[in-house]
């Protein structure tokens, strides 16, 4: 017995004293737990610090985008540039009550974006960049100082749109098939791509310093400034009531170190910009309209050998919208949309190629202005469950083209075949 008794105790000192036991509430209770903590950190994401927050998103979108240029027609499998495939790293830490700072780090995708594809080419560019890399300071009460590679004020300023049909179609139509180059109706090659005719003058970012006002009455102001040297203001107002949300911004942006973003005529410009959409909440029926007037500055020698001026550049695009619950997956949001682009294409410099390709009557010098238009329709199915959309879109570009002689006659241009293109895709988020 005594034997017995001694061997049982010496058994509950054993277990008593082990590093690791099951019941065990001891100060090593925790290893198998914490083990298999430190395994699951190693494969997920994490913060850097505890103060200060990190969130991991992003989104995969990818179609197939049927274009036909009135002689050849094919079918690619593309990125959609409306809103490209991209991963961002964002977080923030509050400094004290009112008071707090965060950063933004968002990486694009260049995935055979559809803006970069044409007829003889199915393969755009590859690999990535950056697209935001900036950190924020906010007060509730006195606003927001961003400081890095950021959103410039007129950045989203001509693409507010509640049709939650973007994916498929909005005012940036340079973005599905621009790089297309125009076809003429004798089958020949223009010396222009559609995205030269037309674009929505989006902002995109720059290096800059920006300020966002505390949000008034619905209203924020905003100003931006950076590069060498690039200036943006903007006012956005937003409300919602009675059913209906309303959105509007205007923005505008002078540009004084010679770049452009339409035909490259290195000239500085100024820009009015803005956009505004209407949702009406309980029938989901939403408009949308968005413009744009560039000035340019200077003058460049023109295909003529005379100096001269570009002729101000604008444009007008509206969307009607109608967002439907038709079934246990998520809105359908319907869409059609018109798009009319006047004088893009004026006072080229170095232009001898373009209105040669242009002139039908051989006696053209240099072409005087030109308009585009662009309409068409489409669905985007909202699937919830899964933060997916399905999409398909159509649109119809023509342009036309206006050339004159040594005379300041008219003449004659080369007539362009009509473009017609097709996006059918789906965008995950995560």
């Amino acid at each position: 017995m005594t034997k017995f008794l001694f061997v049982a105790v010496l058994g509950a000192v054993a277990a008593l004293t082990s590093p690791a036991q099951a019941a065990d509430l001891g100060g090593d209770c925790c290893a198998d737990l914490e083990e298999r903590v430190a395994e699951l950190e190693a494969t997920t994401a994490r913060k850097g610090n505890r103060k200060v927050s990190l969130t991991v998103a992003g989104q995969v979108n990818k179609a197939v985008l049927f274009w036909d240029d009135g002689f050849e027609d094919n079918a690619y499998v593309v990125g959609n540039k409306n809103d490209q495939t991209n991963l961002s790293f964002t977080g923030e830490a509050e400094i004290t009550s009112g008071w707090k700072a965060g950063y933004d780090l968002t990486i694009r995708f260049l995935d055979n974006l559809s803006d970069a594809v044409d007829q003889d080419n199915d393969n755009g560019d590859q690999g990535f960049f950056v697209w935001q890399s900036h950190w924020w300071v906010e007060s509730e009460k006195l606003g927001k100082v961003s400081v890095g590679l950021a959103s410039r004020v007129t950045d989203t300023a001509p693409e507010t749109d509640f049709s939650e049909a973007g994916l498929a179609g909005y005012a940036g139509v340079q973005d599905i098939g621009g790089a297309f180059i125009l076809r003429r109706a004798d089958n020949d090659f223009a010396e222009l791509t559609w995205g030269d005719v037309y674009n929505h003058f989006n902002g995109d970012t720059a290096n800059i310093v920006r300020y966002d006002s505390p949000e008034i009455a619905g209203f924020i102001a905003s100003a931006s400034w950076g590069e060498d040297d690039v200036w943006d203001v903007g006012l956005r107002y937003a409300t919602e009531g009675r059913g209906f949300k309303f959105e509007g911004v205007i923005a505008y942006t002078e540009v004084t170190d010679a770049q452009d973003e339409v035909i490259g005529n290195g000239l500085d410009q100024n820009t009015l910009v803005g956009s505004l959409s209407i949702l009406h909440e309980p029938s989901g029926l939403n408009v949308t309209f968005a413009g744009g007037r560039r000035e340019w500055q200077g003058t460049v020698v023109d295909a003529d050998n005379i100096a001269r001026t570009p002729e101000d550049t604008e444009y007008i695009y509206a969307k009607l919208g109608w967002l439907a619950k038709l079934n246990g997956l998520g809105p359908s949001a319907f869409y059609g949309e018109y798009g009319w682009f006047k004088d893009y294409v004026t006072a080229i410099e170095d232009g001898g190629a373009i209105v040669a390709s242009l002139d039908a009557s051989g006696s053209a010098v240099r072409v005087s202005g030109n308009e585009a238009e662009v309409w068409g329709f489409g669905v985007v199915q909202h699937i919830e469950a899964a933060e997916m959309q399905v999409y398909i879109g159509y649109r119809h570009h023509t342009v036309e083209f206006d050339l004159v002689d040594g005379t300041g006659a008219g003449v004659a241009a080369e007539p362009i075949e009509d473009f017609d293109t097709v996006i059918a895709g789906s965008k995950i988020a995560f």
